[in-house]
């Protein structure tokens, strides 16, 4: 029996589910099936046919025209704008066909009572959808039709995806067998020396993470201080770091005594200066607080601390060292990506068979055809905007 998600289904499709290995939504967002994304725009002139169904030049050119913006410059040309546009446009195609043929594939292999059982996720979708609008039925049509599509096209539209997505490609694609110890401990090490660029479901935050200090301070500029008796600038500067020194232990509020005594630029904020990147090189005088704060813990006071004219008093409030996660740490996920990759190119296999199973003819043609007229459709509007 197909187990489909979103459906409430029997124990035995949910142990089947966890035999066959189906993939978890993470992992399927990597796999580009076009039509996961957004339900098809509405049909208009010609079209291209892949089998028994037809694709049209209004299904590929409406939803391109917004991911043009911003690839095509504002005064340039034809030629321009087809270098720019084509492999958008083909991109497109090539992911509309790969919905056909993978759902047509799906319903040869699919059980007979196969409708029955979308039918039955459909309704699950399409409640999950006016969800999304507050549970406004009418506001939910609305968005539909701003899609060109009704409540029955949405159903369908839904009903390829569940079937394409749950039943086929899962079963194309799987594949139990374990990744080798060596072979993820050398994933990780290749990593390392590519700095660490990532392409599958790590993130570079999981894996390295930035050093920095963060911290308050009291600055007493020595041309600013107000000279007792006897008393130099420096000296008198150190007796008022120490008085302040002195209350802070007593237990004032450090931010407090920086807004009522600091002469930085951080006093207003209480003297709390932004992140500092661990081994940055701030400008003088305060190029001794980076070195300073590596010995501190955090919460910690240390002064009076001088430098080139000021008397520095800084408090420690957040302190992280750079670092690398190690490979004991990242071994599930690089796991993960392994597979992933696996899959990914089983699936771009598995694609290049079915199209050249298909064996679609004019396809060039209907790629310039698209071309020619998200060209003129921009040049009409005065933008890439399919409003």
């Amino acid at each position: 029996m197909i187990c489909l998600a979103g459906l409430a289904l029997s124990a035995g499709c949910e142990d089947a589910a966890q035999r066959t290995g189906k993939f978890t939504d993470e992992e399927m967002t990597q796999i580009p099936l076009a039509g996961r994304a957004r339900p098809p725009a509405h049909s208009d002139g010609l079209a291209l046919s892949v089998k028994s169904e037809t694709i049209t030049i209004g299904q590929i050119v409406t939803p391109v025209m917004n991911m043009l913006e911003g690839n095509v410059a504002a005064g340039g040309g034809w030629e321009d704008f087809s270098a720019r546009a084509r492999p958008v446009v083909k991109d497109a195609v090539i992911s509309k066909i790969t919905d056909i043929l993978l759902y047509q594939e799906a319903r040869k292999e699919a059980p007979e009572n196969i409708d029955e059982l979308l039918d039955t996720a459909v309704d699950k979708e399409v409640e999950k959808f006016i969800a999304g609008y507050g549970g406004n039925y009418a506001r939910a049509q609305e968005a539909l039709a701003e899609q060109g599509m009704d409540w029955r096209r949405y159903r369908e539209f839904q009903k390829k995806l569940l079937l394409t997505k749950q039943y086929y490609i899962s079963q194309s694609l799987l594949d139990n067998k374990p990744v080798s110890h060596s072979r993820m401990l050398e994933y990780y090490e290749a990593m390392q020396q590519e700095g660490f660029q990532f392409t599958g479901l790590l993130r570079a935050e999981d894996v390295t993470w930035q050093g920095f200090i963060e911290f308050r301070l009291i600055d007493i500029d020595l041309d600013k201080v107000e000279v007792g008796d006897g008393e130099t600038r420096k000296s008198a500067a150190l007796r008022e770091a120490g008085e302040l020194i002195e209350r802070i232990k007593q237990g004032e509020d450090f931010g407090e005594l920086a807004g009522a005594h600091s002469d930085g630029h951080r006093k207003e904020m209480g003297g709390l200066w932004t992140r500092v990147s661990e081994g940055s090189n701030l400008r003088p005088p305060h190029d001794v607080l980076v070195g300073l704060a590596e010995k501190m813990e955090v919460g910690e006071v240390a002064g009076p601390v001088e430098s080139d004219g000021h008397i520095f008093i800084m408090k420690l409030e957040q302190k992280q060292k750079g670092g690398v996660a190690s490979f004991e740490s990242l071994q599930s996920r690089i796991e993960m990506d392994i597979q992933l990759a696996r899959r990914k190119a089983r699936f771009d296999k598995l694609i290049g068979k079915l199209m050249s199973r298909a064996n679609i003819s004019g396809l060039d043609r209907f790629i310039d055809v698209c071309v020619e007229k998200a060209w003129s459709r921009w040049r009409a509007t005065g933008s890439l905007s399919s409003n």
